[in-house]
C-alpha cells in the first residue's frame, strides 16, 4: 500500500465519521465527550494520573492496536469508547468480544452498565434490547457483548465496529470469523488490545504490523528521550546484581521500596510525569492502515511505581508471565514453543544405523505433507523422509512409499477428506485416521475400532481420538530429548517454520481457576510438517500400545494459578 493509498483511506474514513456524528463534540475529540458525558463514581470521567489515554480515544484511525500491560485502564476506555461512538454516530453497530461468554458477562455488569447507568445522556438513548448480551439506543446504534471460544460462532449480524479485548486468549479462528461482519459498512473500524504473550503472536503481531507508537520520557535534566524499560533502567539504591535474581527468598535483602527510574544518558531521576512525555510513532515511514500504542506501566508512574514492579516480579513462577502482565511485553519461553535453533539443532546430514521399523505422518490438504520416521528399538527415532505431494496424487504416491519404506503403520488426518482415507484404509490395515479430543482423562490417544459388516453396510473403522495438546506437549519433549533427529533434505527450511509455528498457549480454566495450556496456530498456519511429525509420533506408539489403553504417559508441562489481580481486566 503507497502512502497516498494509505492516506486516502484514512481521509474517507474520517470523512465518514464526522458525516455520521450527531453529536456536536468532534470525533477526533472523542476523549472529550468521554470526560463530558460519561461519569466514574458520580464524578465526570477524568484522565487524572491516566494522562495517556486521551492519545488513544482521540486516535480516528481504522484501525486501534494496544500492546499492554494489566491494571492501567485500556479495556475501561475501551469500553468507553465504544460507547462513545455509539452516542455519537447514528446507526452504527458495534461487536465487543472477550475470550469467552462469562468473561463478556462480567464486563458488561461491571463495566457497560455502571457508564450507561451513571451517564444522563446514554442511559437517555438506551431503548429496547438491554440485555448482557446487547444493548440498543433511539439513534439506531447497538452494542453487542459476545465471547470468542471455541463452538461461540460469531453473530450473524452486520457491523461497523469489532472491539477484540484479550485477542491473546481469544479464539483466533473465531475472530478471523468476525472480520466478515465488517463486509457491508462504511467504517470497517477495529480496535485490538491485550497482554501479550509470545513474540509474533497474538496482539505482538498484530502491533508489528502498525504504525507503532510508544510513549517517550524526556529527561528533565539532560533533554534526552528514551523509553523506560524495567530491565534497563529501573535502579535499586546499593544493589548492584540483576533485577531477574530478585525473588521471595531475597527481596527482604534489597532497599527496593526506593526503587527508582534512571536516564540512560545522564544517569539522573527523570521526572515520568505527563508535561515529560510524548507519544512518539516508531515507523512513520512504514504503510500500514493500523495505529499500535505500547502501554506500559511507566505510563502510569502514580499508580504503577517502580517499587510496585519489583515486589510484583517475585510473584510468578516464571519471568515470562511478570513480562507479559507487568511490562506489557511479549516474552520467548522455552516452555511455549519450540524455537528455530532447537529444530536446526536436531537436523543431521548423516542417516543413523541401527535395528528398527519405519513410520509414517500424513496431514492431509491441497498439498499434502508426509514424514516417514525410523524408530529404533532403543526409543529414539529419525525422520528419514519429508515430502509434499498434491492432493490428486496422492492415493498412488502413498502406495509407493508404503513398499519403498516397509512402512509398519501410519497415522492420517480424518478430515476434510474422509472419503479419501476411507479408500486407504481398505488397502492398507495399518493405517488409522486421528481425530482430535479434548477429553482430560486421554493420555495421547485412545482406539476406536469397529469391524466391517457389509451385509448392514459398515465399513471397517481405524480411529485414534487424540489428545491433542497432551500429544504437542510430548512430541515437544520428544524433540528436546536427544533422543530424535532429522535427516537433512530439501525441505529442512520449511520443515523449521513449520515445526515453530504452532504456540503453547495460556487457557483459562473457569471453573478451577487455573491457567493451563493449548497449542495454538500462528497467524500464518504454516504448521503442516509439525502435524505431519505429530501423526507419525503417534505412530510410532501404536506399534506397542495399541492393545493397551492408549499411548504414552508423558506429563503435561505445568499448569500454574495465577493470583485474581493478575487476570485479564474485565
Amino acid at each position: 500500500m503507497s502512502a497516498g493509498k494509505r492516506h486516502s483511506i484514512f481521509k474517507n474514513h474520517l470523512q465518514a465519521l464526522k458525516a455520521g456524528a450527531s453529536a456536536a463534540t468532534s470525533i477526533e475529540e472523542l476523549s472529550r465527550w468521554v470526560s463530558e458525558n460519561t461519569f466514574l463514581e458520580g464524578r465526570p470521567y477524568s484522565y487524572k494520573y491516566h494522562e495517556y489515554q486521551k492519545k488513544i480515544l482521540d486516535c480516528p484511525a481504522r484501525e486501534v492496536v494496544i500492546r499492554k500491560c494489566s491494571q492501567v485502564g485500556i479495556s475501561e476506555i475501551a469500553v468507553r469508547r465504544s460507547l462513545g461512538l455509539a452516542g455519537m454516530l447514528s446507526n452504527f453497530t458495534i461487536i465487543y468480544t472477550l475470550p469467552t461468554a462469562t468473561f463478556a458477562s462480567v464486563l458488561t455488569k461491571t463495566r457497560v452498565n455502571p457508564v450507561i447507568n451513571e451517564s444522563p445522556y446514554l442511559s437517555s438513548i438506551l431503548t429496547g434490547a438491554d440485555s448482557v448480551e446487547v444493548k440498543q439506543f433511539s439513534n439506531g446504534s447497538f452494542l453487542y457483548l459476545k465471547g470468542a471460544a471455541s463452538g461461540n460462532a460469531p453473530i450473524s449480524i452486520p457491523a461497523d465496529m469489532l472491539v477484540h479485548d484479550e485477542l491473546d486468549f481469544s479464539d483466533s479462528l473465531i475472530i478471523d470469523q468476525y472480520q466478515s461482519r465488517l463486509t457491508h459498512s462504511e467504517y470497517k473500524m477495529k480496535m485490538k488490545l491485550s497482554t501479550p504473550t509470545l513474540p509474533g503472536k497474538g496482539i505482538d503481531y498484530q502491533f508489528s504490523r502498525s504504525r507503532r507508537h510508544f510513549n517517550f520520557v524526556k529527561c528533565d535534566h539532560c533533554n534526552h528521550y528514551f523509553i523506560p524499560h524495567y530491565y534497563e533502567h529501573v535502579r535499586i539504591p546499593r544493589y548492584t546484581g540483576e533485577l531477574i535474581d530478585i525473588n521471595k527468598k531475597n527481596i527482604h535483602r534489597v532497599q527496593h521500596e526506593d526503587a527508582y527510574v534512571e536516564c540512560p544518558n545522564c544517569g539522573k531521576k527523570p521526572r515520568l510525569d505527563p508535561a515529560y512525555r510524548e507519544w512518539v510513532c516508531e515507523n512513520p515511514d512504514e504503510n500500514h492502515v493500523a495505529v499500535g500504542f505500547q502501554v506500559s506501566p511507566f505510563d502510569a508512574p502514580r499508580i504503577i511505581t517502580p517499587s510496585y514492579l519489583v515486589e510484583a516480579s517475585t510473584a510468578y513462577q516464571n519471568v515470562a508471565e511478570f513480562v507479559n502482565f507487568n511490562l506489557g511485553l511479549p516474552f520467548f519461553s522455552k516452555e511455549s514453543v519450540l524455537s528455530p535453533d532447537e529444530i536446526r539443532g536436531v537436523i543431521v546430514s548423516e542417516r543413523k544405523v541401527g535395528s528398527g521399523y519405519h513410520v509414517m505422518g500424513v496431514d492431509l490438504g491441497k498439498t499434502c505433507h508426509i514424514v516417514i520416521m525410523k524408530c529404533f528399538f532403543d526409543g529414539s527415532a529419525q525422520v528419514v523422509h519429508c515430502e509434499k505431494v498434491p492432493l490428486s496424487e496422492m492415493r498412488a504416491r502413498y502406495k509407493m512409499l508404503r513398499v519403498t519404506y516397509m512402512v509398519r503403520t501410519t497415522v492420517i488426518d480424518s478430515l476434510p477428506y474422509t472419503d479419501l482415507v476411507l479408500g486407504l484404509q481398505a488397502e492398507d490395515s495399518n493405517l488409522w485416521a486421528s481425530v482430535y479430543s479434548n477429553s482430560k482423562g486421554v493420555h495421547l490417544y485412545t482406539v476406536h475400532q469397529t469391524e466391517e459388516k457389509p451385509d448392514k453396510g459398515v465399513q471397517e473403522l481405524r480411529q485414534l481420538n487424540v489428545a491433542r495438546d497432551r500429544t504437542f506437549d510430548a512430541l515437544m519433549l520428544f524433540f528436546r530429548s536427544g533422543d530424535f533427529s532429522k535427516l537433512s533434505c530439501e525441505h529442512d527450511e520449511e520443515y523449521v517454520v513449520h515445526c515453530t509455528d504452532m504456540r503453547r498457549m495460556r487457557d483459562w480454566n473457569l471453573k478451577q481457576q487455573v491457567m493451563e495450556f493449548k497449542w495454538v496456530k500462528s497467524e500464518e498456519r504454516n504448521d503442516h510438517f509439525w502435524f505431519a511429525t505429530s501423526y507419525a509420533y503417534l505412530a510410532k506408539f501404536i506399534l506397542g500400545t495399541v492393545s493397551g489403553e492408549g499411548g504414552g504417559t508423558l506429563p503435561l508441562l505445568s499448569s500454574f494459578r495465577v493470583a485474581p489481580r493478575h487476570l485479564p481486566t474485565v
